[in-house]
């Protein structure tokens, strides 16, 4: 092994494998290029890499009648990092080869990826990352939850292994650049050909041990028609989480930032301005206490050009406006049902409608709210789910179309101590419920964090339980 080579110090390359001709796909188009969520799955995948510390430049290998694909995808995602396009060989140990020669010099660790897992996430790349200051090569695997069998040329079970030594390996796979470069000229030059995993060169060459990091099982390869079908549902489902920054650290980010935050007179929005007047932003609370109603589209434009004409742009627009009645449907008013439609759906859409020339001059944030129960429609919250499920699909559907231009954001706090809460539950034990103020700081996190549009961001209790007690106070709900 090559000792403790401080993370700090590597420059790694990654190589997206997408030398795929979708013949098992089906589709007459390479999986690569089949759209998940609006946006083609090679898109997402390089999205989970791009602008990480750590990566010094992508490397994209693509079957050659497709090179020209990728790069007018490249242009029109704006992504920030590095990016060749080089071609693939006929198999995938000669497009990883070529992949490989096409790094930069400077890089010291490469990490290989293939372009159909789109659900590569940000801890994984780190846990890779993390164990190259340690190990030579490093792999992706999850357990083995199914029995594997082992056939014999006739087709009957000549063996069948223990589970639980076998695990099922992912990408990426990280490695000492010098050690996968070796790795690869020694298999040629032995006459290995045709290998299917980097990790089995480097294993079969004996220049190294392959350390194993823990993989997911939502970092699924998109290979069957099933797989997009699946993948689907996994990107409505995934969420992620922010990690608080130093307050001094978000202030730099905030600072003289124009935020409106609509219901922010009350509640969440009321904390989202306090904090961030506090971390020096121009916050402008606005809700029907102060003129504007959702509901209105003139009452969103006339607020939003005022905004606009006082201050001269418009950098975020938070929309925590929602209302819930709690009831069977059956037993709900017309009313009732309408309301929850309009103010929680329709005004949402039609905030972030009117919202988006603003948000598309500063290139800004368009912040929206979600439930848990956008996951699983609840007894007695029919409407108010299908509103925040809605709210959901909407912003991933907006993500895609303002690519490059406006990030936008879901967010979806667990139980939290509101005035809207208490009225449809009570009086509740508040250890038991997410502040105010905690929502607000995750939310403004999210706000100038990288690579979140189109997310769910969770904000949980135990997120809370971790956070230190100064972002801990409960705002006055009065």
């Amino acid at each position: 092994m090559n000792g403790m080579r401080l993370v700090s110090e590597m420059r790694c390359s990654v190589i997206i494998l997408a030398g795929g001709s979708g013949e098992r796909f089906g589709a007459g188009v390479p999986k690569q290029f089949i759209k998940l969520a609006g946006k083609p799955v090679i898109c997402h995948t390089i999205s989970a890499f791009d602008g990480h510390p750590a990566v010094n430049e992508i490397v994209v290998v693509s079957e050659e009648r497709y090179v020209e694909d990728v790069k007018i995808l490249l242009r029109d995602h704006m992504f920030r990092a590095s990016i060749k396009v080089v071609v693939g060989g006929r198999t995938r140990q000669e497009s990883s080869y070529n992949g490989l020669m096409a790094c930069s010099d400077s890089s010291t660790h490469v990490l290989v990826h293939d372009a159909v897992r789109p659900f590569v996430d940000r801890e994984m790349i780190d846990r890779c990352i993390d164990a190259l200051a340690t190990y030579d090569a490093v792999d992706v695997c999850v357990d083995a939850t199914d029995t594997i069998v082992e056939v014999d040329d006739h087709g009957d079970i000549a063996s069948i292994p223990r589970r639980s030594h076998l695990k099922r390996g992912q990408t990426p796979q990280a490695f000492r650049r010098e050690v996968l470069v070796k790795a690869h000229n020694e298999s040629l030059s032995k006459g290995i050909t045709g290998s299917t995993d980097d990790c089995n060169l480097v294993l079969r060459t004996g220049l190294a041990k392959v350390h194993v990091v823990h993989g997911s099982q939502y970092n699924i390869k998109i290979t069957y028609p099933l797989d997009i079908h699946l993948a689907e549902k996994i990107f409505q489902m995934r969420s992620r989480h922010i990690r608080s920054l130093p307050l001094e650290e978000l202030s730099e980010r905030l600072r003289d930032k124009v935020l409106v935050v609509i219901g922010g007179t009350s509640g969440i929005g009321r904390s989202i301005c306090r904090l961030g007047e506090e971390s020096g932003a121009v916050c402008i609370p606005l809700s029907r206490t102060t003129g504007l109603d959702v509901r209105h589209p003139t009452s969103i434009i006339r607020c939003l050009e005022a905004v606009h004409r006082a201050h001269g742009r418009i950098d975020a627009v938070i929309n925590t406006s929602g209302v819930l009645h709690r009831g069977s449907l059956e037993s709900s008013s017309d009313h009732i049902i309408s309301e929850q439609v309009d103010i929680n759906l329709t005004g949402a859409a039609l905030v972030a409608k009117y919202s988006m020339p603003y948000l598309r001059s500063s290139r800004g944030k368009l912040v929206l709210f979600t439930s848990s129960s956008y996951t699983r429609g609840r007894e007695d919250y029919a409407i108010y789910s299908a509103t925040k499920a809605g709210v959901v699909n909407m912003a991933q559907a907006l993500s895609d179309e303002t690519a490059g231009s406006v990030d936008v954001i879901t967010i979806n706090p667990q139980r939290t101590d509101t005035p809207m809460r208490a009225m449809n539950f009570g009086v509740e034990d508040k250890r038991t419920l997410l502040t105010a103020r905690f929502v607000a700081l995750r939310t403004l996190n999210a706000m100038v964090a990288d690579n979140v549009t189109g997310c769910v961001i969770d904000i949980t209790m135990a997120d809370q339980e971790m956070c230190e007690s100064e972002f801990m106070d409960t705002d006055s709900l009065s």
